[in-house]
C-alpha cells in the first residue's frame, strides 16, 4: 500500500487554510487502515503534533517511535484504572472522561484534570456526560478549580438542522462550563466540517477521512487527494479453459462470464483482504478486471490475452465503486489490510 505524504499533507492544509482552525487528525485504526506509524510521523514532521486515537494501544504504537515524544495523542475510550500508573508518567497522554463518575476515578487516582478531556454524549448512543449532569459537573469544577486539556462531543446526524441544534446545545454547555476552563474545544467531524464549516468556540476540527482524502458518498469535498494506493504484481497467468476448479471454488460457481485465463495475485483473506471483494474490480494496464476468487494467500483475476507476468495490479481503484460491488463503506474495508501488506511511504 503506498501512501502519498504530499496528499496527506495537502489535505490537512487545505483544510486549516480553508476553515482557518487547527485541525485534530484522527488516526485510530491504524490511520483507517494507512499505518498508524507512517502516518503520525508524517504529520508530526509538518507541524501537527496532535492526534486522536480511540484506544490505548493506538497511542503507544505511536509512541513507540522517539521522535515523536512531544505530540499530545487524546484516548477516546475509557481506560482501565490498571493502566493508570502509565498515564500520570507519560506526558503525551490525553484522556477521556466518558462519565461524570469517570471524572471523579480519574481526579481521585491523581491524574490532573490537565490531562483530561470532557465528552458531552448528546445522545449519541456511545458514551459521554450526558446533559441532565452538567449542573453537577459545573459545581465540581468550580469546587476544585479544575482546568482542563479540552472538551468534545461528535456529530451523529446527516440532517443539517438537528446537526445546527448539536452545535448550539454544546455552544451553550462550554460557555456554562467556562470557555476559559478548556485549552481545546472541538465538534466538528469530517462531514460536520463540510456541513458547518468554522464555528468560533471550536478551538480545533477533528478529522478523520479527511485526512486521507477518503470522502463520504453524496459528501464531496473539493481540494481533497485520495492518500493511499493497493497496488501488486500479477503473480502468474494461466489457461483454464480445461480446468473444472479455481483454486477451491468449481469454475461453474463463478459465473458464466467469457473468460478463458485467470491472472493470480499475491494477496488474500490472510491479508485482510476478504471474500466479499470477490466480483468487485481491479484495474490492469488501465482497464478493469473482474475478481473471481480470493483464497488465503491469493487473488484471482478473469483475464485476457494482453496480461503478462509482472503487469501491475491496482486493487480499489475507484472507491465510489467500492460500497456497490461489497456493501462496505472504504472505512470499513482499509482498516482489515494487516501488517502483511507493507505501507510505503511515497
Amino acid at each position: 500500500m503506498e501512501i502519498s505524504k504530499e496528499n496527506i499533507i495537502n489535505n490537512v492544509n487545505f483544510l486549516k487554510k480553508k476553515y482557518k482552525k487547527s485541525i485534530l487528525p484522527v488516526v485510530k485504526a491504524n490511520a483507517y487502515g494507512h499505518g498508524i506509524k507512517i502516518v503520525a510521523e508524517t504529520l508530526y514532521e509538518n507541524g501537527y503534533k496532535d492526534f486522536c486515537v480511540a484506544r490505548l494501544s493506538e497511542a503507544r504504537k505511536i509512541l513507540e517511535n522517539e521522535k515523536l515524544s512531544f505530540c499530545k495523542i487524546l484516548v477516546f475510550e475509557s481506560i482501565d484504572q490498571s493502566h493508570f500508573s502509565y498515564i500520570k508518567s507519560c506526558d503525551s497522554l490525553v484522556v477521556t472522561a466518558n462519565s461524570f463518575q469517570e471524572l471523579l476515578t480519574l481526579i481521585n487516582s491523581g491524574i490532573s484534570s490537565e490531562k483530561i478531556q470532557l465528552k458531552i454524549d448528546f445522545g449519541f448512543g456511545r458514551n459521554g456526560i450526558e446533559p441532565w449532569e452538567i449542573s453537577k459537573l459545573n459545581s465540581y469544577i468550580v469546587e476544585n478549580n479544575l482546568i482542563f486539556n479540552g472538551i468534545y462531543s461528535h456529530l451523529y446526524a446527516t440532517d443539517f438542522d438537528e446537526g445546527k441544534e448539536l452545535i448550539d446545545r454544546f455552544n451553550e454547555i462550554v460557555s456554562s462550563l467556562g470557555r476559559d476552563k478548556f485549552q481545546m474545544i472541538h465538534m466538528q467531524n469530517s462531514v460536520g466540517i463540510l456541513f458547518y464549516g468554522t464555528q468560533d468556540l471550536m478551538t480545533h476540527m477533528r478529522s478523520g477521512i479527511f485526512v486521507y482524502g477518503l470522502q463520504e458518498e453524496g459528501f464531496f469535498h473539493e481540494g481533497l487527494k485520495q492518500a493511499f494506493s493497493l497496488k501488486g504484481r500479477v503473480a502468474g497467468v494461466r489457461n483454464i479453459e480445461d480446468s473444472k476448479y479455481l483454486a477451491y471454488t468449481l469454475k461453474s460457481d463463478l459465473g458464466n462470464e467469457d473468460y478463458k485465463n485467470i491472472a493470480k495475485i499475491k494477496i488474500g483473506y490472510g491479508d485482510g483482504f476478504l471474500k466479499f471483494n470477490e466480483s468487485s474490480y481491479c484495474t490492469i494496464n488501465k482497464k478493469l478486471y473482474k475478481i473471481l476468487a480470493v483464497t488465503m494467500d491469493n487473488t484471482f483475476i478473469a483475464a485476457d490475452d494482453s496480461i503478462s507476468d509482472g503487469d501491475e495490479v491496482i486493487l480499489y481503484p475507484d472507491i465510489d465503486l467500492i460500497r456497490k460491488s461489497t456493501g462496505m463503506h472504504i472505512c470499513e474495508v482499509l482498516p482489515l489490510i494487516n501488517d502483511r501488506v507493507e505501507r510505503v511511504l511515497k
